[in-house]
C-alpha cells in the first residue's frame, strides 16, 4: 500500500470498530509503523502547515495478503491478524481543542456487522447504493442519543469500479454533525474508507444536515439524520388474496414490522368480508409480527378494502394496507357412479340411486360423483331429510360435508342398511355447494328382504311305535336368502315326546341345515304336536309332528295327515266340539253330509247359499300369538288350563314346596281322557297323572316341585295329551288329538 501524505503526520494500523489516532510526530515511530504494517509512507511538501494536502490509497506490491475467508482483515507476512484500517492525523499542538478537532479516517473493506444496526428483535439494515462507482450509504441515522454526549456513526464509502477514484467532500452544515477537516480522497478499486461523523446534540429534537461529495462526474451527498424516539409501524402497501368460491374461506399472511424506537401497540380496523388476526397486540422495537387475513365472501364480486393499523400515542398514527380478493360462485356437478337400470342420472332432473333389494342387517353401498368444473374450491356439505329420526333411518352418508378442488371429481358413498322387513325405503339427499349455487336432489330407494328359511315337509308322520320303542326322521331346514338366518323351535325336547336336535341354530346364506326329529313315546295313545319355529326377521315356520303309540294290549287307531285335514276343516265347521255319536246320529237323519274330500258339512239348501266354510289362512305371527293358551284365540279350544303359567318363586329347602293347584276344563260335549308324561328325574309333576274328564266338566289336579339340587333355576314345559273318542261314519275309524299344556317353572333359592 501507497499513501502520500503530509511530513508532520503518522499513521498507525487500528482495529475497523475503534480507530486509534496519534499526534507524535517522530520519525522513529512512522519508521516502526512502516515495519509492521509494510505500508511505504513518501512524503510530499504541504503548502499547508496544520492539515495534509491530499490522501492517496493505492495498492502496492508487498506481503500483504487478503484473508480467502474474511473481508474485514488482512494477514502480514508474519502471520497476524491485522485490521487495514489507517488514521490520518494533522500535526496540532497538544491541546484540548486540538484533540476535540481530530477525527479518524478508516480505509478497510466493508464488514456485515457494520451496515446493519442491532436490536433486540430485528437488525436494521442501512440501504446503500452506487453512484459513479461508489458504494456509499443513501443515509447515517442516530436513535437512541443522549443530550451533551457525542455519538459517532461510520461513513464506508468503497471502490466498485475498476479505476482509481478520486474526489473530496464538504463537512456539514450545522455544527451538530462534524467530521475530520476536508481532504481529498483516492480510491483504488476495491478499497473501503471508512469516514467517521461526529454527532452532537444540544436540544431535545430531530436534527438533519447533509454530507456532500464531489467528483469528477458530477456531486452526491449523504443525510445525516437524527431522531427522537418514536413508534413507528409498517406493512406492505397491499396484499392480493387468493381467488374464493362465495362461501369458501381463504386466508394470507402479511408481516407488520416495529421500524420504531418504542414498544407499540396496535389495533386493526378492517371491513367484511375480511377478517384479521390478531386484531390487537404489542410489538417491541425491531420485532416483527405475521398477521393473518381471512377472506370469506358472500358475493361473487371483486373485494377491494383498506384495513388501518392505529398505532402510537392515543392510537393517533396510522398504517395501511389494501385487501384484494376475487371471489366466484362454484360449481359442482353430481353423477351416479356405476349406473344400473333403475337409476335416473339425466342433467337437470333429479337424480336416482336405487339399492335394489338388500337384507335385513345388512349394508349396501352405492358412491356418486361430484364434479367441480370451476377455478376455485368447490366447498359442499349434504343433508339428509329430517322427517325420521336419526336411529331409524335407512340410508347414510358419512361425508356430511367437505372440498371438491377445482377441476377435480371426488367420489362420495352412500349407504344403506334396512331395518324393517318387506319393506320399500325411500329417502331424499340434499347436496348443497356453498354460496349462490343450485343445490341437487338425490332420491335414494331400496328395499329390504329377510332371510327365506324353508323347511323340506311341514309335517312329519311317525306313523306307529312300539311302546318303549325310538323313531328318527331326518328333516332339513334351508336358507335361501344371502342373509343370516337365527332359527329356534319352540319345544322342550326334554319332556316332550318329540325331539328335534338341534332346536336352535345359525343358518348362514344359500345354505341347508339337517335336522333330526324323533318320536319316543311313553303311553299307548296317539300323539300330535304343532311346533312352531321362530326365526329372526322373518315369520314363524309351523311343523306338525304325529305318531301313534301301540303296546300289547292297547293299539289305538294310527294318526295319519288326512285326520288332521279333516279335523280343521270340522273346526272350521264348528263340529269339533260335538262327540261323535251325535255326529253320526245327525249323519243318519241328513242333518250332515261328506263333502267331496270326505269332511262333515251342513247340507246346501239351493244354490244361493254360502259353499261350506274351509279352514282358513291363518297369519304365522297370529297363528302363534293366539294359539289358545291366552283370552285372545282364533278357534276355541276343546280343552284348556288353568293357570298356563306356574311361578313357584324362591323355595326356601329342602322340603318341597306347596303344590300349585291345577283346573283343566273340557270345552267339548264327549269325555276325554287326559295323560301327563314326564320325565322319572323331572322336579315336576301332576297328580292325577291319568283322568277322564266328563263332557263340559273340569277337573283339579295338583302341580309338585321338588327341586334336587339348591341354588338351581327349574323350568320345564309340561305336556299334557287328551284323547276324544269318536266314529267318522265311512271309515269308522277311532282318532285322537293331543295338545300341549302351558310352561312350568320353579327356582329353588
Amino acid at each position: 500500500w501507497t499513501l502520500s501524505v503530509s511530513p508532520q503526520l503518522t499513521f498507525s494500523l487500528t482495529s475497523s470498530e475503534h480507530p486509534v489516532h496519534s499526534w507524535r510526530g517522530k520519525s522513529v515511530q512512522r519508521k516502526q509503523a512502516e515495519s509492521k504494517s509494510q505500508i511505504k509512507l513518501h512524503t510530499q511538501s504541504a503548502p499547508f502547515g496544520l492539515c495534509p494536502k491530499g490522501l492517496m490509497l493505492t495498492q502496492a506490491p508487498s506481503s500483504i495478503m487478503r484473508s480467502r475467508n474474511s473481508r474485514d482483515h488482512t494477514v502480514n507476512s508474519g502471520g497476524s491478524c491485522l485490521s487495514t484500517s489507517t488514521v490520518a492525523i494533522p500535526a496540532i499542538n497538544d491541546s484540548s481543542a486540538a484533540m476535540s478537532a481530530c477525527s479518524t479516517i478508516s480505509a478497510r473493506p466493508a464488514s456485515s456487522v457494520d451496515t446493519q444496526m442491532h436490536s433486540p428483535k430485528k437488525q436494521e439494515r442501512v440501504k446503500k447504493r452506487i453512484i459513479w462507482g461508489i458504494e456509499v450509504a443513501e443515509e447515517l441515522h442516530w436513535k437512541g442519543w443522549e443530550l451533551g454526549k457525542e455519538t459517532t456513526r461510520n461513513l464506508v464509502l468503497k471502490n466498485r469500479s475498476l479505476k482509481l477514484q478520486k474526489m473530496k467532500y464538504r463537512p456539514p452544515k450545522t455544527k451538530f454533525f462534524f467530521t475530520v477537516i476536508p481532504q481529498p480522497i483516492f480510491l483504488s478499486p476495491g478499497i473501503t474508507l471508512t469516514l467517521p461523523i461526529i454527532f452532537r446534540p444540544l436540544e431535545v429534537k430531530e436534527y438533519v444536515d447533509q454530507l456532500w461529495f464531489e467528483k469528477a462526474e458530477g456531486m452526491f451527498c449523504v443525510g445525516l439524520r437524527a431522531t427522537l424516539p418514536c413508534h413507528r409501524l409498517i406493512c406492505p402497501p397491499s396484499l392480493q388474496l387468493p381467488m374464493c368460491a362465495v362461501g369458501d374461506t381463504t386466508e394470507a399472511w402479511f408481516c407488520l414490522d416495529n421500524v420504531g424506537d418504542l414498544p407499540t401497540f396496535f389495533t386493526w380496523e378492517f371491513s367484511s368480508p375480511f377478517q384479521m388476526l390478531p386484531t390487537t397486540g404489542l410489538l417491541e422495537p425491531g420485532q416483527a409480527s405475521q398477521i393473518k387475513v381471512t377472506f370469506q365472501p358472500l358475493t361473487a364480486v371483486i373485494h377491494e378494502v383498506q384495513a388501518t393499523c392505529w398505532h402510537g400515542a392515543g392510537s393517533r398514527q396510522r398504517s395501511s394496507i389494501q385487501l384484494q380478493a376475487v371471489a366466484k360462485c362454484a360449481q359442482l356437478l353430481v353423477s351416479i357412479k356405476h349406473k344400473c337400470l333403475e337409476d335416473q342420472d339425466a342433467e337437470g332432473f333429479q337424480k336416482l340411486l336405487y339399492f335394489g333389494s338388500v337384507a335385513v342387517g345388512c349394508t349396501s353401498e352405492r358412491q356418486i360423483r361430484l364434479h367441480n368444473p370451476s377455478v376455485v374450491n368447490a366447498p359442499f356439505r349434504i343433508e339428509i331429510s329430517p322427517e325420521e329420526l336419526a336411529e331409524d333411518q335407512a340410508f347414510s352418508c358419512p361425508m356430511a360435508r367437505g372440498v371438491v378442488l377445482p377441476g377435480e371429481k371426488k367420489c362420495v358413498s352412500v349407504f344403506f342398511h334396512p331395518k324393517t322387513l318387506d319393506t320399500k325405503t325411500v329417502d331424499y339427499f340434499s347436496i348443497m355447494p356453498s354460496g349462490c349455487a343450485s343445490k341437487t336432489l338425490l332420491k335414494v330407494v331400496g328395499f329390504c328382504r329377510g332371510p327365506a328359511v324353508s323347511l323340506q315337509h311341514y309335517s312329519v308322520n311317525f306313523s306307529w311305535v312300539n311302546l318303549g320303542e325310538r323313531s328318527e326322521q331326518p328333516l332339513w331346514i334351508e336358507n335361501q336368502s344371502d342373509c343370516t338366518a337365527y332359527f329356534q323351535f319352540a319345544i322342550d325336547c326334554l319332556e316332550s315326546v318329540f325331539s328335534i336336535r338341534p332346536a336352535f341354530g345359525t343358518l348362514m346364506g344359500k345354505a341347508r341345515m339337517t335336522l333330526h326329529c324323533a318320536f319316543q313315546p311313553t303311553h299307548p295313545i296317539i300323539c300330535f304336536r304343532r311346533v312352531a319355529c321362530l326365526i329372526h326377521h322373518q315369520d314363524p315356520l309351523f311343523l306338525d309332528l304325529m305318531g301313534t303309540c301301540h303296546s300289547d294290549s292297547t293299539k289305538p287307531a294310527i294318526l295319519k295327515p288326512q285326520h288332521l285335514t279333516w279335523y280343521r276343516i270340522h273346526l272350521a265347521r264348528g263340529l269339533t266340539l260335538y262327540p261323535p255319536d251325535i255326529l253320526d246320529a245327525m249323519l243318519k237323519e241328513k242333518k250332515l253330509v261328506q263333502d267331496q274330500n270326505g269332511a262333515l258339512m251342513i247340507p246346501i239348501q239351493d244354490l244361493e247359499d254360502m259353499p261350506a266354510p274351509q279352514y282358513p289362512y291363518i297369519p304365522p305371527m297370529t297363528e302363534f300369538f293366539f294359539d289358545g293358551t291366552s283370552d285372545m284365540t282364533i278357534f276355541p279350544p276343546p280343552v284348556s288350563i288353568e293357570p298356563v303359567e306356574v311361578d313357584f318363586g324362591a323355595c326356601p329347602g329342602p322340603e318341597a314346596p306347596n303344590p300349585i293347584p291345577l283346573c283343566l276344563m273340557n270345552h267339548t260335549k264327549g269325555k276325554i281322557m287326559v295323560v301327563w308324561t314326564r320325565r322319572s328325574d323331572c322336579p315336576f309333576w301332576v297328580t292325577p297323572e291319568t283322568c277322564d274328564v266328563p263332557p263340559l266338566k273340569s277337573m283339579a289336579m295338583r302341580l309338585h316341585f321338588q327341586p334336587p339340587h339348591p341354588n338351581c333355576l327349574y323350568t320345564v314345559e309340561g305336556p299334557a295329551h287328551y284323547s276324544v273318542i269318536y266314529k267318522v261314519c265311512a271309515h269308522n275309524e277311532r282318532e285322537e288329538c293331543g295338545v300341549s299344556a302351558g310352561s312350568l317353572n320353579g327356582w329353588v333359592g
